[in-house]
């Protein structure tokens, strides 16, 4: 008997096709990259269901296997529990079965399971049995995080000159956390380790832009093992994947690491956990010319302190304090690095909010510092003057991706900086966060819009961001209005809502105020006319329940002509009259009349601006002067941000357009477009 028999026996008495397969799978005794694989036989199962043939391995899913044999292999580099100690687990991801061993994708179990018959693989070519004994293991987590192998896809990796490397990518890299476990096999290596080789510093995780790539460096030759282990936010760390790693030959002049932080390096989701959001360096590797030095931006989403470390191969620390700094400019950090000497380097930065103890490592890059000796010249080539015309137009420009772009390729290129680069990035900060009131103005989302607010008033851009700030706070406010309407329908007591289901023949009083509350969400009055319809409404679930429907109600997206249909199925009752009929009649009456006595008030608040409208002036210059960035000159304005016009005029966009006003603004609807420059509704 076995849990294969058992699946089949269960499977033939609900009358669904299933045969058992054999087999050798990759299971608890397999060691990557070993050829002989006769004491692995397993047996699985595949159901014929829609159509088509299936795979289940019922022992697999059922059961915890140990994915390992010890083997001689022994463990010289540890991450994963500093990385595991880093990480919220949300208990109940944490399981003991498998689905991924349930109607398992072809594609994906081929790389644990080979059967005896070709035809059972059940893919369009099949493999042979040596291509079966070369493919990567990859685990199940592997898939289901869709990650993808960008390296060779073998499970023996070799060494080239001296070094290994192993990239993933995955759309959900930016989510997730990898670390891994090294291991040196002395039996198949020859040898053990010499002493005082720092293990520790011979693997680099390294995350760049949608993937994360392991950069192995071997100091003494021999065999391997890696094995990748990762997750995503609020799961336990999974393995993702083993390989094998053989190298023959070192490189005469190959170095460890300066030092191997364990979340890595390059911003990844424990900076943005922390606080701190990349603006300038979004990869793992910065090379710059020591003889000009760079600087790093972070914004900060709150109050924190922010500590910075170097670390060199041979240079003392005391000395590598005197090449970093940093200092913070409203929600903004800049870390400036001014190394004097070639050669690769670690930056640390570490990050204490106010109410923590201790400061705690967020993100970690690579630095490469090069010599930067060049013949002096005093001209500049043409590419170099368009990248310094770019960035001159980018101190105009509303697209803050141009801006961005801009930046970057001025500052790759080394150019001599008077002050531009500054500038252009105060512009960046500016526009992202204009972008960001805009956004959740349009969202109507309570949380972005309070967060985008905090960090506008935060900037020292608060001034000219006032028009916008404003308006954020008046959705913020309506926003907490409706939600307090919806508070008291969310505390309801079951038992109450259930009693007002189980009417066989309600009171009218009670069918009018329940037609009323569908009508605002949504539905037709047509099909509420009998009470059974509206019962059965009531007694929907999920998205479609009631409760959840009330509690994600957006007022602005109610037809008006919805709302004057529910203010006649309340019109001839009062608030006294509902609850005295019941509890729930009498809640639900508050909220939908709540909600149609605020449309009533809305339009006609409405009304009396489109009047006075009329005896405005035509000229709305004073208004965009408020905003730098409108497409009007700021006439008159003298402030801080005149900084970023170098020719003293800002009516021209990246591409030589006018962006100037044509004449007055001379009705309502001019009005509203001129005003939508400041980001209300564009």
């Amino acid at each position: 008997s076995s849990y294969t028999t058992l699946f089949t026996l269960l499977c033939r008495a609900a009358h669904i096709p299933c045969v058992i397969i054999h087999g050798i799978a990759k299971s608890a005794g397999y060691e990557v990259g070993h050829k002989d694989l006769k004491h692995l036989r397993n047996l699985w199962n595949a159901v014929f269901i829609n159509g088509g043939w299936r795979f289940v391995f019922p022992l697999w899913a059922c059961r915890a296997v140990k994915e390992h044999a010890p083997g001689d292999w022994t463990l010289v580099d540890l991450k994963v529990n500093a990385i595991s100690e880093r990480i919220d687990i949300d208990e109940d991801s944490v399981s003991t079965t498998s689905d991924h061993y349930f109607l398992t994708d072809p594609e994906e179990f081929i790389h644990r399971c080979f059967p005896d018959k070709p035809d059972w693989q059940l893919l369009r070519t099949p493999l042979t049995k040596d291509e079966f004994l070369d493919m990567p293991l990859l685990m199940p987590p592997f898939f289901d995080y869709k990650l993808k192998l960008l390296t060779k896809p073998k499970c023996v990796l070799n060494s080239k000159d001296g070094m290994c490397n192993i990239s993933i990518k995955s759309p959900q890299i930016e989510d997730m956390l990898m670390t891994y476990e090294l291991y040196y096999d002395v039996r198949e290596s020859g040898s053990s380790l010499p002493s005082g080789v720092p293990m520790d510093r011979c693997v680099a995780i390294m995350q760049q832009k949608g993937r994360i790539a392991f950069s192995v460096r071997f100091l003494h030759p021999g065999i391997y093992r890696l094995d990748i282990h990762g997750s995503l936010i609020g799961n336990a760390l999974s393995l993702l994947g083993s390989f094998k790693l053989v190298c023959n030959k070192t490189r005469d002049n190959i170095k460890p690491y300066p030092c191997n932080p364990d979340i890595g390096f390059g911003p990844n989701l424990i900076t943005n956990q922390s606080g701190l959001l990349s603006e300038s360096h979004h990869e793992s590797l910065i090379s710059f010319n020591c003889r000009r030095g760079t600087e790093i931006i972070f914004t900060m989403s709150k109050q924190m302190q922010i500590q910075t470390k170097l670390f060199h191969q041979t240079i003392d620390g005391q000395q590598l304090k005197e090449y970093v700094s940093h200092r913070k400019i409203g929600n903004q950090v800049c870390i400036l690095l001014a190394i004097p000497q070639k050669g690769e380097y670690v930056l640390q930065i570490n990050n204490r909010w106010m109410e923590e103890p201790e400061f705690q490592n967020v993100c970690n890059y690579l630095l490469e510092a090069g010599d930067g000796e060049k013949k002096p010249r005093n001209y500049e080539t043409p590419s170099e003057k368009k990248l310094r015309c770019q960035l001159h137009e980018s101190l105009r420009s509303k697209d803050p991706v141009f801006v961005k772009r801009a930046i970057d390729q001025f500052c790759k290129s080394g150019l001599e900086d008077s002050g531009e680069t500054q500038q252009a990035r105060d512009r960046l900060v500016y526009l992202k966060l204009s972008k960001g009131l805009r956004d959740s103005i349009n969202r109507r989302n309570l949380e972005a819009l309070e967060e985008s607010v905090q960090q506008a008033k935060s900037s020292k851009f608060s001034h000219k961001l006032q028009p916008l700030i404003q308006k954020a706070e008046e959705e913020v406010a309506d926003l907490k209005k409706t939600d307090k309407h919806a508070h008291d329908i969310l505390e309801m007591n079951l038992l109450t809502v259930t009693e007002l289901r189980n009417y066989k023949t309600p009171k009218p009083i009670v069918h009018d105020v329940m037609k009323a509350t569908f009508i605002l969400l949504g539905e037709r009055q047509d099909l509420l006319e009998d009470w059974m319809d509206v019962q059965n409404l009531m007694w929907k679930i999920g998205k479609e329940a009631l409760m959840k429907r009330i509690e994600n109600f957006d007022k602005d997206s109610v037809d008006e002509k919805l709302v004057k249909v529910a203010a006649r199925c309340l019109k001839p009752y009062d608030e006294d009259m509902a609850h005295a009929t019941s509890a729930g009649c009498g809640t639900f009456y508050v909220w939908a009349n709540k909600i149609v006595s605020e449309y009533a008030n809305d339009e006609k608040n409405e009304k009396q601006h489109q009047t006075s409208s009329h005896y405005k002036s035509s000229s709305k210059r004073e208004y965009s002067a408020t905003d730098p960035y409108s497409g009007d000159e700021d006439e008159g304005v003298d402030n801080e941000l005149d900084q970023f016009s170098l020719d003293g005029d800002d009516s021209t966009d990246p591409r030589g357009r006018s962006n100037h006003s044509h004449g007055g603004v001379n009705n309502p609807d001019d009005i509203r477009h001129h005003e939508a420059d400041d980001g209300y509704n564009s």
